[in-house]
Formats: structure tokens, C-alpha cells, sequence
């Protein structure tokens, strides 16, 4: 079995590898010229942007570019909250690490409570109408959970901050520095790698005992579509929810990356998951929606995929929730 599930995440990441080069060809193939400047400069040299010549990605010129990024969002997010006195008293670090937290709390109730005011207050009746919502206590005990791991949450994109100002990463600054095509490219390969890392990420913590037992079964305690709710989607053992999160990061060292486009989709993991544990089917076809994912809360055997069904399928783990419908369907009739 172990030599198996190697020669599947070989063919995997083969997959992964072959996207981003498609992806890569096709941009190279509209916009060569612009495709190889920006090329040059993640490898440290210089480049000519839409606005002339720009500093080379990875010199003190071009880095400067992230932090003052970084200090935009830290003022944006922090400035309601703390007078410029005190934010600048704070190490820029921990400022980061602090506006990551506020953000990542605001996101969370926000989206959470929308989230299930729509789908229980105002549509209750049409999307459960066996009254199969969830009670109060496991909501309570989700937030519970989630409150807690956020500190340690918000800990991930704050490292991530700190490596791409240091210019450890391929992230680049300006979406001008690549071009349109190339950027677009690039979003479809690293989507590509966050989906293989998840999968994997997800399925080895179901797969290795210790790791499910002391890590991940604390998020399948909500195994019933009665107990599983919007803010069920962060409500992780802290260590799990920043390894099911570290493929953002991990993408980052392994292609070009836009710094705000990553930032956006790794923020926009919290609204994701408060999507997929609603228990309502979107049925929208490829996609891991609700449906899917519920499946894996009650069988725990299927659909660890993240937002589509592919890597499911390709590893025959994928159960559809419609054909088991249709099934059923048929068995009644």
C-alpha cells in the first residue's frame, strides 16, 4: 500500500508539473518577450515593466515594494483599532502577525454568522426542511475550537509575510512585472499545487494514525449533518489547520507568485471552508462543494480533495453525492 500511494502522488505531482508548464507554454506563446523578462528577474536579474525599467526581484529596491505592501495592510486593518502611536511602538513583525489575527477573526464571524443567518433563519425552510439544523451547542463548541487556533492560524501567513519581504520567495509585487497572460498562468499552476498538497495533506492525516488521532479527529467530531455548520470550516486542531494551509507557502518557493493574489486565497480558505460545511449541495459539476465534503465527514474514507473533485477521482477516493442520490432514487421506485 505505502508503495502504491508513492507511485500515486509521483503521478500526481507529474500532473501538477505538467499544468504549470502548459500553463507557462501557452503565456510564453502570447507574450514571450514579456514572459522571459519577468523570468530573468525572479532569478535576480532586471526586467522592463509597462513603466520602464523596474528594480530586479530579490535587490533591496524591489523588496522595499513588499514591505511597504505589508505597512498598507497593517494601517488599513489596525488603524481603526490602535492610534499610529501605538501601532508604531510595535515591532512591524508582530504588527503583521496582529493584523493577520483581526483580519482573520472579522472574516470568520462575519462570513460564519452571514452564512447561517441566510441558511437558517431566512432559508431554513427551504434548505432543511426536515429541520436538520444544527443546534446550538456544536455551533458554540465550533467557535469555541476556532477562537482558540486562530493565534496559532494567523502564525502562517505571517511567516509567509515575513520570507516574501526577504525575498526567499518567487512572489513578485505587480501584476505588470509578468503580464496579464503570464499571471493568469501562474494562478492556474499554483491553484494546481495547492490542490495536489491538500489532497495529500488531508488524506495522510486520515491515513497515519498519530496524526488523526492527536491532530485531526478533532475536527471530525462533527460527523452528522446536524452537528456540521459554516463555522465548523476553521474548527481545527491548531497544528492541522496550518499543515492543510502550509501548500499556499509551499507553492510559493515553486513558482512565481502576485504577493496580493496570494494573500487573497489563502484569506479566502476561511470563506471556502464556511461553504463546503453547510451541508447544502451546490451541485456545481468538478467542484468539491457541500455535498462532497459532507460525504467525507460520515465516511471519512472519501472526498479529500479541496476545491474540486480531481485528485479524488484520479486516486479512486471521490463518492458522488448525486449518484448515491439517483441510486437511491431508482432502489424506491
Amino acid at each position: 500500500m505505502a508503495s502504491r500511494g508513492a507511485v500515486n502522488m509521483v503521478c500526481a505531482l507529474a500532473i501538477v508539473l505538467m499544468v504549470w508548464a502548459m500553463s507557462l507554454s501557452l503565456c510564453m506563446s502570447a507574450d514571450v518577450e514579456v514572459v522571459n523578462a519577468s523570468f530573468s528577474s525572479v532569478v535576480g536579474g532586471a526586467k522592463t515593466g509597462k513603466s520602464g525599467v523596474v528594480p530586479a526581484n530579490g535587490s533591496p529596491e524591489y523588496l522595499a515594494l513588499f514591505v511597504e505592501e505589508t505597512r498598507w495592510y497593517n494601517d488599513l486593518v489596525l488603524g481603526p483599532w490602535l492610534p499610529s502611536s501605538v501601532r508604531d511602538s510595535i515591532p512591524h513583525t508582530l504588527q503583521t502577525w496582529l493584523r493577520n489575527y483581526v483580519a482573520g477573526m472579522l472574516l470568520y464571524f462575519v462570513s460564519g454568522g452571514l452564512w447561517c443567518l441566510y441558511v437558517y433563519s431566512w432559508k431554513g425552510e427551504h434548505f432543511f426542511p426536515a429541520g436538520d439544523i444544527p443546534a446550538k451547542e456544536p455551533i458554540m463548541l465550533q467557535i469555541w475550537v476556532t477562537m482558540k487556533a486562530m493565534p496559532v492560524y494567523t502564525g502562517l501567513p505571517t511567516l509567509s509575510e515575513y520570507m516574501i519581504e526577504r525575498g526567499w520567495t518567487k512572489c513578485f509585487a505587480r501584476i505588470e512585472d509578468v503580464g496579464w497572460l503570464t499571471y493568469v498562468g501562474l494562478v492556474i499552476a499554483y491553484l494546481a499545487v495547492v490542490e495536489f498538497g491538500i489532497y495529500w495533506m488531508h488524506r495522510e492525516l486520515h491515513d497515519i494514525k498519530p496524526l488523526y488521532k492527536h491532530l485531526h479527529a478533532t475536527h471530525h467530531i462533527y460527523n452528522k449533518q446536524n452537528t456540521l455548520s459554516p463555522f465548523a470550516g476553521l474548527a481545527f486542531h491548531p497544528i492541522d489547520g496550518i499543515l492543510q494551509a502550509c501548500p499556499h507557502v509551499i507553492a510559493l518557493f515553486l513558482l512565481p507568485m502576485h504577493f496580493f493574489t496570494h494573500e487573497v486565497l489563502l484569506f479566502c480558505e476561511g470563506v471556502w471552508t464556511t461553504n463546503i460545511h453547510d451541508c447544502i449541495d451546490g451541485n456545481v459539476w468538478g467542484i468539491m462543494g457541500a455535498g462532497f465534503h459532507t460525504i467525507h465527514h460520515t465516511t471519512y474514507r472519501h472526498n479529500y480533495g479541496h476545491y474540486t473533485v480531481f485528485m479524488d477521482w484520479l486516486f479512486g477516493t471521490l463518492r458522488d453525492p448525486y449518484e448515491r442520490k439517483a441510486t437511491a432514487h431508482v432502489k424506491s421506485s
